[in-house]
């Protein structure tokens, strides 16, 4: 079985490599001896063969960059896919999807992407104002607040003033008495609300609107996955569906995406080609989110992935990713899902006299690039559309000391690659249906 999969994998390029005009036939030389089929391949997509056309005399510098990184970083593993207006030109795997196991990073692995999730859901509800479900000024709460069902549970009327854009813009003014995320303690939650642990989103939600003491929504900036969430069951509300299967049939489907989805807190729980995740060193283990609560690690049972849903819980590959931000990045290739206007809503910039933030879903709009980033202590994603027509994704399967500064890291290291290195005029994104 092994040989004629072999064989039909060398037929495919054979007749792939036909179509190529005689120039590309010239500039694109494989080595068929370093194609390994992949057991577990992802629709009956070959993703080696995205690996295999990346590589080119020109993209080997990019590759020496990559290795170099991950080994000065200590990452286990990291995928890399780069496109030029909307076209896929690169799509590499560096190290180990599995190091205990020896299973190498391929283009199809997935990976959590953590708070790159909130770009997804922010699109959601773009996609729902589109369709004039509500609108960014549309109340949250409130007497004819679109989750006005959890109204018995408020327990500071000001929030009757949370808007969706203040959720999107993390600008709702939540508060609460443990004086953290809670969308990480879940443990805590669920003994203060006397329910069993991981508890369910209504007991989170509870506890965030029987705080007595909020802030005046649209006073301030504070990062909250909480209010991502939130997000979540508004669109619950609005479409009728379970938030995951609103978003991969009417969002992430459309866009030709079928693997992403929500990931899971146990090992065992892993998606077929789900990559194996690691810590850094030294970093501190957290309270199981499933009895009897010993400790565990933050990979795994030590952070609730589930819980974190629309906030952070995405698994995807880099190709994935790439696929997705081409439909929402105002190039004409491929047409955007989105409208320009709500793209354009999406994208403003801050204004400089204030700090409150305008943007909805990215973390930062500037006019040289549109950038998004996720950290767990598991993972690690850097996405960015430049103004220049280029767009890169960058995932790690690796936390790292430097926490969530350490995307900051990943995008200094795709600046300088994208200075040096030429890519391959293709669109590997045909190879991907």
């Amino acid at each position: 079985m092994k040989k004629k999969s072999s064989l039909l994998l060398f037929a495919f390029l054979f007749i792939l490599l036909s179509c190529e005009s005689q120039s590309d036939k010239s500039e694109l030389k494989l080595d068929f001896s370093k194609i390994i089929p992949d057991k577990d391949q992802a629709e009956g997509i070959n993703y080696d063969t995205l690996a295999v056309l990346s590589s080119t005399p020109e993209t080997a510098l990019l590759d020496s960059m990559a290795k170099d990184f991950i080994r000065q970083w200590e990452i286990k593993g990291m995928s890399i896919a780069v496109s030029y207006y909307g076209k896929l030109v690169y799509a590499k795997g560096f190290g180990w999807a599995d190091e205990e196991r020896k299973i190498p990073v391929k283009p199809h692995h997935l990976f959590r992407i953590a708070s790159a999730s909130k770009l997804v859901t922010a699109v959601g509800i773009m996609h729902l104002i589109e369709q004039g479900k509500f609108t960014l000024d549309s109340k949250v709460f409130g007497e004819n607040g679109i989750l006005k069902r959890y109204n018995a549970w408020i327990a500071d009327k000001t929030m009757y003033g949370i808007t969706i854009r203040h959720l999107l813009t993390h600008t709702a003014g939540w508060w609460n008495y443990l004086l953290t995320d809670p969308m990480f303690v879940p443990v805590q939650i669920a003994q203060i609300m006397q329910t069993p642990s991981p508890p369910p989103f209504d007991s989170v939600m509870r506890f965030m609107l029987s705080q007595k003491k909020v802030f005046t929504p649209g006073s301030f900036y504070d990062y909250s996955n909480f209010g991502y969430c939130v997000l979540g069951k508004v669109i619950e509300e609005v479409s009728g569906k379970d938030y995951e299967t609103f978003m991969r049939e009417n969002i992430l489907a459309p866009m030709g995406i079928r693997r992403m989805r929500i990931g899971k807190s146990r090992y065992e729980e892993r998606f077929s080609n789900e990559v194996k995740y690691y810590v850094a060193d030294n970093t501190p283990q957290n309270l199981s989110i499933y009895p009897p609560h010993d400790s565990a690690s933050r990979a795994y049972e030590g952070t609730y992935i589930q819980g974190l849903g629309a906030a952070g819980g995405w698994i995807a590959s880099s190709v994935d990713m790439l696929r997705f931000l081409s439909y929402i990045d105002n190039w004409d290739t491929p047409k955007d899902f989105l409208s320009k206007e709500s793209i354009n809503e999406m994208t403003l910039q801050d204004a400089d006299s204030t700090q409150i933030q305008r943007a909805l879903g990215w973390k930062r709009i500037s006019p040289e690039k549109w950038w998004r980033t996720g950290n767990l202590a598991s993972s690690n994603i850097s996405l960015s559309r430049r103004n220049d027509g280029y767009a890169w994704v960058v995932i790690t399967n690796t936390g790292s000391w430097r926490a969530s500064f350490f995307p900051y890291e990943i995008e200094g290291f795709m600046t300088r690659a994208l200075q040096k290195v030429k890519f391959k005029e293709q669109d590997l994104f045909k190879y991907t249906k």
